[in-house]
């Protein structure tokens, strides 16, 4: 009687795959255990879990992550060969092995459709339709649209001034053919000649311009019909592949297209790439396959901003990096250089029972700040506001606060990497003075790491590195820094000290002479 039992259990659980920034897979994985009590499997820029078909909608309240699919099916050791079509042949018969009744079910918890979808066609289609080759491999290439080779700057130039050169010599052409032609023309006879000459001409211009056949007198390319009908009784889908791995004969278009196919000619659905309905992913990863229904339609990185700037901070990656904090109910929160609010509003929102501050020093910033919590107070009650401060000159008690943590400027899109040399020390002194003794914390963002380290050991009286954790940003290294405060009581001599000793640093680094700094102990 177990056997029956466990089928059933088996049944009613669903297999989640969620995509999450390298380098925060570990912090992730604590939150799904955590709240799921189940275990994960982590792998570079994901994370795999299993749960009941019941809380698949609870998936999306995982501040982590960025996207979410239900694994419907995995092939592992397929045997792709070198022939592209027997490739394209084999991925085309797996929706026949498809498991679609798991992950519609786990889909119908997310969406919804209104007329019923069903897990599997009246009649099972003997074929899913032939292979087809990948069009950017197969495609013979047009000379015309190659690649042409960069130019320098002093190219550039020249062939600027050739081009100019050429304009202004044609001008002077037509003007001189314009002279001569009124030269001619004196005599009345002739003009009134050259008059109905040129109405026939302009005649003949406007007949052409009129004709529906165009200025080449050539017929219109005529529209591609659509090869599908549309069934509104029936979902509209698409299918996305992520291909990872060498030594495949077709790419990624090609994969989609030959599954999407097979997908049509098994179900009939709606065929859509943008107003979908049911998005089918397909991963292939070296010779392993799985078949995925996504739970999300645009990454949950969005979500509480909608008044971005040129920095703007992911609502993932601040979650993230709340989480690396350990925050403990009543700790106050603060956010010195809070930019679009990205951190406070996630902490407000996650972490309710903290309390969260936030400030900046640039108004552009502030305004983007109060677009988002009005945006945000919309839908979630949070107590929430921006202020105007230097911080290096906080407006807080001293020992005041549990948590501070930022998105330093990387000083790549704002600021600069010279100014950060005087304002990183000086925001870290600033922290340790405002931050409880021993128990405070500092979680910091940036990837101009050579920087934050020389100022974390100028004010390494204050401040211990507990924890880092390297990011990918937008191509960029960065770093998250976890730093601890130490049980040194804050000493305006021994600060003022230290911050001489960085600005002296400072300076010297913009004038390019190098010098030696002893750390204070």
């Amino acid at each position: 009687m177990s056997a029956p039992a466990e089928n059933m259990l088996q049944d009613d659980m669903c297999e989640i795959e969620a995509t999450v920034a390298s380098g925060f897979e570990d912090v992730v994985k604590e939150d799904v255990e955590e709240k799921f009590k189940t275990p994960v499997d982590v792998k570079r820029g994901r994370v795999v879990f299993k749960i009941p078909q019941k809380d698949v909608k609870k998936v999306l309240d995982l501040g982590g992550i960025d996207n979410c699919a239900v694994v419907m099916s995995r092939f592992p050791n397929v045997s792709f060969t070198n022939d592209e079509l027997e490739c394209m042949d084999l991925l085309r018969k797996l929706v026949y092995s498809v498991d679609w009744k798991k992950g519609l079910s786990g889909w119908s918890q997310v969406f919804s459709f209104p007329l019923p979808i069903a897990s599997s066609p009246e009649t099972i289609p003997d074929s899913v339709g032939e292979p087809t080759l990948s069009s950017r491999f197969h495609q013979p290439k047009d000379p015309s649209q190659q690649k042409q080779p960069k130019l320098s700057k002093i190219e550039k130039i020249k062939r600027r001034r050739q081009q100019m050169q050429e304009k202004i010599a044609q001008n002077q052409q037509q003007k001189e053919k314009s002279v001569e032609s009124t030269q001619e023309g004196n005599s009345n006879e002739n003009a009134e000649k050259s008059q109905e000459a040129s109405k026939d001409e302009q005649s003949q211009e406007t007949s052409v311009k009129c004709t529906p056949e165009g200025e080449s007198g050539q017929p219109p390319a005529p529209k591609k019909p659509k090869l599908t009908s549309h069934d509104p009784e029936k979902p509209a889908f698409r299918v996305t592949c992520n291909r990872n791995g060498q030594g495949h004969p077709f790419d990624s278009m090609g994969a989609a297209s030959n599954f999407g196919g097979a997908v049509y000619n098994y179900f009939h659905w709606n065929v859509s790439m943008k107003q979908f309905d049911i998005e089918v992913i397909l991963n292939i990863e070296s010779n392993d396959v799985s078949v995925c229904i996504a739970l999300t339609k645009e990454s949950l990185h969005r979500r509480y901003i909608t008044a971005f700037g040129p920095t703007a901070l992911r609502a993932t990656h601040a979650y993230n990096m709340l989480r690396l904090c350990k925050l403990q109910p009543g700790d106050i929160i603060c956010d010195p250089m809070c930019g679009g609010g990205s951190i406070p509003i996630q902490a407000a929102v996650s972490w309710s029972d903290c309390v969260s501050l936030c400030g900046d020093f640039i108004n552009n910033a502030m305004k983007r700040t109060k677009e988002n919590i009005d945006y945000v107070s919309k839908t979630h009650p949070i107590c929430l506001d921006v202020v105007r401060w230097d911080v290096t000159k906080l407006p807080l008690r001293t020992a005041s606060i549990d948590v501070c943590i930022t998105d330093l400027p990387f000083g790549v899109r704002v600021g600069s990497k010279m100014n950060n040399w005087k304002l990183y020390p000086g925001a870290l002194m600033e922290m340790a003075r405002v931050s409880r003794v021993e128990r405070g914390r500092a979680c910091l963002l940036t990837a101009d790491k050579k920087c934050l380290n020389k100022a974390i050991s100028v004010t390494a009286k204050y401040w211990k590195c507990r924890n880092m954790v390297g990011l990918n940003m937008g191509g960029l290294a960065a770093c998250v820094y976890v730093l601890h405060r130490t049980v040194e009581k804050y000493n305006a001599g021994d600060a003022a000290q230290m911050l001489g000793t960085a600005l002296e640093h400072a300076r010297n680094k913009e004038q390019g002479s190098p010098v030696k700094t002893t750390e204070t102990k």
